[in-house]
């Protein structure tokens, strides 16, 4: 599918037919209006994909906005590829006028600088990786917060590690950036830079708070899913479990597993579907067929005399079901 195009009242003037037109057909159904006066064809708007549709409100807004406007809080989580659980329902921009409306017409507005701490990637500006992480941190719900955390902590892998993202000391990209469905982008955030940010806020307890989830993230978390259960896990008063512990298949290959409870000999694994479905996890395979490696990975995990307990997002995120689950599998809770 081609980039879905934005059409603004200007076009059509250029080539000298009336702007009224795009009324005409966005009533024909075959255009979609994405803001005010910004369009796109419907075959590309629904052909989109939620994350690509926020990235056409997020440029629809800049093609209309007076100066280009800094992008923060979870919407540039989104192009840091930040774990944040979901779309955000709004755009988040920067604005230096402490008197303008925080929220209207879909975008929330957060006093801060339009000039420090910017970086560019593609045709948006954006708060840094750091600023963006702490604003949600400060916010967010302990286990959310956690998996914003670790995504800031991890470095990007594989093709991710393409740096998208123009400032000094940085490469530009000039392909169009990702909304948040390449995992973790541009370059890691030290703990020790997310401690002395902590250190600056002026609420003890905002401090407090924020350490806590510092100090639990970790960068070794793999998805959002398995951030949110650790930190579920502590909620519950699990046993903290080791992460990524390798084990040896009989073909010599390491597996490392999501979460290792060596006191009980006990393997966890959030079972997210999107590992089955992603182009670049199964090397090619069908779905049933990477769904046939992983049973036959942890019937060779489970070869080494340990349990295994698997649990799917729904299971997580209800608490009954999930402390039913880990007590089942033999976890204690204090």
């Amino acid at each position: 599918m081609n980039k879905p195009r934005l059409i603004l009242p200007a076009d059509l003037r250029l080539v000298g037919q009336d702007s009224r037109r795009l009324a005409q057909l966005e009533n024909k159904g075959e255009l979609v209006r994405i803001r005010r006066g910004v369009y796109t064809k419907s075959a590309d708007w629904n052909n989109s994909s939620p994350s690509q549709r926020y990235g056409l409100q997020a440029a629809a807004f800049q093609a209309l906005a007076a100066r280009r406007p800094v992008l923060c809080h979870a919407t540039a989580a989104r192009l840091w590829g930040l774990w944040i659980v979901g779309l955000p329902s709004k755009l988040h921009v920067v604005t230096d006028v402490a008197t303008s409306g925080r929220n209207n017409n879909g975008v929330m507005r957060h006093l801060g600088s339009l000039t420090n701490g910017i970086v560019q990637c593609g045709p948006f500006l954006l708060i840094d990786k750091l600023t963006t992480t702490m604003a949600l941190v400060k916010e967010l719900a302990f286990p959310y917060a956690v998996a914003v955390c670790d995504s800031a902590l991890r470095k990007p892998e594989g093709r991710q590690a393409v740096n998208r993202f123009t400032a000094a000391g940085y490469v530009p990209d000039a392909r169009e950036p990702s909304w948040g469905t390449d995992g973790p982008q541009g370059p890691a955030v030290s703990a020790d830079e997310l401690r002395a940010a902590a250190g600056r806020l002026t609420s003890r307890a905002a401090r407090e708070r924020t350490l806590a989830v510092i100090n639990f993230a970790s960068a070794l978390s793999g998805s959002a899913g398995e951030s949110l259960s650790r930190a579920k896990m502590l909620q519950l008063g699990v046993p903290a479990p080791v992460l990524q512990q390798p084990f040896i298949l009989r073909d010599g290959r390491e597996a490392k597993v999501d979460f290792w409870f060596e006191e009980r000999r006990l393997v966890g694994e959030f079972d997210g579907k999107g590992k089955y479905l992603r182009a670049d996890w199964g090397k090619g395979k069908s779905i049933q067929d990477r769904v046939l490696a992983e049973k036959a990975r942890e019937d060779q995990i489970r070869a080494h005399g340990v349990g295994f307990v698997r649990w799917t997002w729904a299971e997580m995120m209800s608490r009954e079901r999930f402390v039913r689950l880990l007590l089942q599998a033999g976890l204690p809770q204090k």
